[in-house]
């Protein structure tokens, strides 16, 4: 039988370093997964907002590449005042294919919020109709032999006009903005004659050759610039149509009967003069002596039918006539009124193609960036979330995916 000292001796001293401490956590590549996820899930959730309230807003404004040229011939022969017949004994007055010609290209100044626009607009003569034949409007003919008056063109020179225009835009509005920014002032001055200073147009408002990114069909606030009266008019919606199949909204401008003369946008010499003096007899006044000479200015009225890509605010189509004609300063003489031009231009089928596709091209990345990657950055975005929280958290997973239950460590005892 043992001893008590030997039982003692038998179970051994005790460990000097005392009961063992756990060895220290650490994550697993497994354990990582469930969090990254779930932050990459967010983090796409937060793009899908953000993108169309910040990164595309800057993309709603006038590209600073902006370069457009639009040609626009006239529906149906026009009829123009010869101004070879300022040098016979009668005003003459023929039928004319004519073409509008315009091209606006953005130059400085310009920055993020602004963008000058320089604008050249023309219309030529492609043919006269004179006593029933078709003549090269370059082509002698009664009354081109008189030498032209110092700074007026020749009389066979086809271009029966021509206008210069440049104005600073905010870029977000399209609406002239005219203050001073960066040390640079904006912009606004016609020039109706090469021989001449331009205009400055301080009071400019309304739009002219574009309009806005988003803009509303329905606002009755929009208005429109005519450049050749300077005057600013209301812009109304007048319904939605299709051009070379692009869906559109259609606004109509009217320009009221204006003195072209009275606003100082030409003289005796420009082309086309907006002041002439002969007698009587060239302008067929009746009932006055024909050696009388009078004077008459020229008036300007019109009325522009524009079809407008509302995504862009991209003018793809447009209807523009005018009616220009003399009227005697003296109104006691006999209301009579000598045509200088009356003519409804047309955009052309090519320049409609090219500016659809224009406006199609700067929609593209506003459709993109806009609808298309938030919509999936979204979908992707929720589908990591859900699936970092079933990594996480078993219970989240369904339930042929959950793990089996362990088996007992140890059977159950037998009896």
């Amino acid at each position: 039988m043992s001893s008590a000292g030997e039982t003692s001796s038998s179970e051994g001293p005790s460990s000097p370093e005392g009961p063992s401490s756990p060895a220290p956590s650490r994550l697993s590549t497994k354990d990582l997964v469930g969090p990254v996820l779930i932050f990459v899930g967010g983090f796409l959730l937060a793009a899908a907002i953000a993108l169309p309230t910040l990164f595309v807003d800057n993309l709603r404004t006038i590209p600073l590449s902006t370069d457009v040229t639009t040609v626009a011939p006239a529906t149906s022969p026009a009829r123009v005042l010869d101004r070879c017949s300022l040098a016979s004994p009668t005003a003459r007055v023929v039928d004319a294919d004519l073409t509008r010609q315009q091209r606006f290209v953005a130059v400085r100044p310009a920055d993020a919020d602004r963008v000058t626009l320089q604008a050249g607009t023309s219309v030529r003569a492609e043919h006269l109709t004179i006593d029933g034949r078709e003549v090269d409007p370059e082509a002698p003919r009664p009354g081109s032999d008189a030498t032209p008056a110092a700074g007026a063109s020749s009389c066979t020179d086809p271009i029966m006009g021509a206008v210069r225009d440049r104005i600073t835009l905010d870029r977000a509005t399209a609406l002239p903005d005219l203050t001073a920014a960066a040390g640079q002032q904006g912009s606004s001055e016609i020039q109706y004659n090469s021989n001449s200073a331009p205009v400055r147009v301080p009071d400019r408002d309304g739009y002219t050759y574009l309009m806005p990114f988003g803009v509303s069909a329905t606002d009755a606030d929009h208005t429109f610039f005519d450049v050749t009266t300077r005057r600013t008019v209301p812009l109304r919606y007048t319904g939605d149509t299709t051009v070379a199949g692009h869906d559109v909204a259609r606004f109509v401008a009217v320009v009221p009967d204006t003195d072209l003369h009275q606003i100082e946008n030409g003289d005796a010499q420009s082309t086309p003069p907006t002041i002439i003096t002969r007698p009587a007899g060239w302008f067929g006044v009746p009932g006055v002596d024909p050696a009388r000479s009078v004077s008459a200015t020229l008036h300007h009225s019109g009325r522009w039918e524009l079809a407008v890509d509302t995504t862009t605010g991209t003018i793809v189509d447009a209807h523009i006539s005018v009616d220009e004609s003399y009227r005697f300063i003296d109104t006691a003489l006999p209301d009579r009124r000598l045509t200088n031009m009356s003519a409804t231009f047309a955009y052309d089928h090519r320049t409609q193609r090219r500016l659809t596709e224009h406006a199609a091209a700067l929609a593209s990345p506003i459709t993109v960036w806009g609808r298309v990657v938030p919509l999936f950055a979204a979908i992707i975005g929720v589908a990591m979330i859900i699936l970092g929280l079933a990594v996480i958290n078993p219970a989240w997973r369904p339930r042929r995916w959950r793990p089996s239950a362990a088996p007992d460590a140890d059977p159950p005892a037998s009896s």
